[in-house]
């Protein structure tokens, strides 16, 4: 008895986690999943040529890196309606040629029945939508720029289009809690609190391995100069 209590409370526990990480987590949310499952406007992000093209433009950019920068933006989720908050917003690159915006980047979930789970894609609608405004002057989307701490914004191109075609070539897979990992110290306090304590949190982080959400395969992709 005491032992089906406690594999109880474990698979309970580890329930609450990926529920409280899936729904805070913004493009991984409840929400944002059903929508791409269900909206034929997502169909594309499906696309199995979608990482092929995007592998095909990486390369071609890291052989002709002059006047080219990439820099990286965390903005609403999934909708100009979703507030943004600390657990809640989206991820992407914006990859720039002499000055213009040129395409951008994101690791994006996958509608059900896809061939792909998991897709890195160029130009997602409300990625190109939401940085063109913010590049023009208005802001709807609470789009920001990532910077290091001495404010600048520009990435090392070389370096970090090496880190996501690594990325790519590990075949990583989606998963809507793996930005988990990515949490501050003192948010995985809280969530190590759960019961039973690091049972719950080790398991996610297991379940994490080789899987990434839009958040994720920025925040550990990108690389400063």
């Amino acid at each position: 008895m005491v032992k089906r209590t406690r594999r109880t409370g474990i698979v309970a526990s580890l329930f609450i986690v990926l529920i409280a990480v899936s729904v805070m987590g913004g493009c991984t949310s409840l929400s944002a999943i059903q929508d791409i499952n269900e909206n034929p406007g997502h169909l594309m992000r499906g696309d199995p040529e979608n990482t092929s093209r995007v592998v095909e433009y990486l390369e071609m950019v890291l052989a002709d890196q002059e006047n080219r920068e990439v820099r990286a933006y965390n903005r609403r989720a999934f909708s100009t309606e979703n507030k943004k908050t600390l657990f809640r917003y989206h991820n992407y690159f914006g990859f720039y040629h002499e000055g213009e915006l040129e395409h951008t980047l994101v690791f994006t979930a996958t509608p059900k029945g896809s061939e792909m789970k998991g897709n890195w894609m160029l130009d997602a609608d409300s990625d190109i939508e939401s940085l063109q405004m913010f590049l023009d002057g208005d802001n709807p989307w609470e789009v920001e720029e990532y910077v290091d701490k001495q404010g600048n914004a520009t990435l090392h191109f070389e370096n970090t289009v090496k880190k996501i075609l690594d990325r790519i070539d590990a075949g990583y897979t989606f998963f809507g809690p793996a930005s988990v990992r990515n949490l501050p110290w003192y948010h995985w306090l809280w969530v190590s609190l759960t019961p039973p304590p690091i049972v719950t949190m080790g398991t996610v982080l297991i379940m994490s391995i080789n899987t990434d959400n839009c958040l994720s395969a920025v925040l550990e992709t990108m690389q400063w100069k």
